[in-house]
């Protein structure tokens, strides 16, 4: 059977929230277009035997077990897996509602763009939810406006689970494996270097992604924080012209969400020198080009963690601003 869409769900060890997210899947309209590709990423609890269990009644739920080797290595192994000429992603403690699937194919198909992006609601351990972006339809068909746009933070955003892909602009691209925090970020750069359209249709946030207390971004500080410096790093590295200086803003504001981090985890001790360092840079970054080039929200929190990381925070928890 040919499907439309093969949507790449990485596991490890999520049995509380397996059926839960499962049952959204099974419950798509569209669920006999969708092609599932489960990939076991060695988990140690029931996760195995649940997945197996419910992949053998579904002929469109395929499951592929592997040794334990990172969310980055498990999505490549579903993009090796993939049949479809669209790619989408899913995150096994998440769910959808059941037109989430078939609102961005629709979109696909009305556009027939390279990249295609829908909204998602966080939801926060106190039952708290909020629309992560503003309620905004937008086209993109020149590259530079794109990678502008992703770099400002302006509706684009780091993550895969909002967004489905042609197949034929990931060909040559891989989720960098030895990353553990913001290999999503790089992923969509390097889809959007292929890309020769984009399209967002932000009215409709079928996607709920559950913030818990033990995720990557929520637990004890160490070295995998510095990650999406790193990969800032790269992508300025990569670009020149009016990019870099894009690009440049964009490391920027990632400094700032690592300081965040150290403050909040107690790891400042321990980095004092990268703290007082990263400091520095934030002070000296171009003012004007920071307004011009950050969405509000990034641009305050900027100008919070220059004056004063402790203030910083207390909006942060205000208004999340990060």
């Amino acid at each position: 059977m040919g499907y439309k869409l093969s949507v790449i769900v990485p596991v490890y060890n999520k049995a509380d929230y397996i059926m839960t997210g499962l049952m959204s899947l099974l419950n798509q309209t569209v669920i006999k277009k969708l092609e599932i590709i489960i990939v076991d990423d060695g988990s140690t609890d029931k996760s195995s035997e649940i997945l197996k269990n419910f992949c053998d009644k579904y002929k469109n739920f395929k499951y592929y077990y592997e040794r334990n080797m990172g969310v980055s290595t498990a999505r490549n192994t579903g993009l090796e897996k993939a049949s479809s000429n669209l790619i989408g992603f899913f995150d096994i403690d998440d769910y959808v509602e059941p037109i989430y699937f078939q609102n961005l194919i629709e979109n696909q198909q009305k556009m027939d763009s390279d990249i295609t992006i829908s909204d998602f609601s966080r939801y926060f351990s106190t039952d708290e939810y909020k629309k992560h972006r503003p309620t905004v339809i937008k086209y993109w068909t020149q590259k530079t406006e794109m990678l502008k746009d992703f770099f400002s933070g302006n509706y684009i955003g780091n993550n895969v689970f909002d967004k489905i892909f042609k197949k034929k602009i990931l060909r040559d691209i891989t989720f960098p494996a030895t990353y553990a925090i913001g290999e999503d970020m790089y992923f969509v750069y390097e889809a959007i270097q292929k890309a020769n359209s984009m399209y967002l249709n932000a009215t409709y946030a079928g996607y709920h992604y559950i913030i818990r207390e033990k995720s990557a971004m929520t637990s004890k500080f160490n070295s995998k924080f510095y990650d999406p410096v790193k990969l800032s790093q790269r992508m300025l590295d990569d670009n020149k012209g009016s990019l870099k200086e894009y690009a440049y803003v964009h490391l920027i504001h990632e400094k700032c969400k690592l300081l965040e981090n150290m403050l909040k985890n107690n790891g400042v001790g321990e980095n004092r020198e990268v703290y007082k360092q990263y400091r520095k840079d934030i002070r000296k970054i171009n003012i004007i080009n920071a307004f011009k080039i950050l969405n509000k929200k990034q641009f305050l929190g900027l100008i919070l963690m220059s004056i004063s990381p402790q203030l910083y925070l207390k909006i942060h928890d205000l208004m999340k601003i990060g």
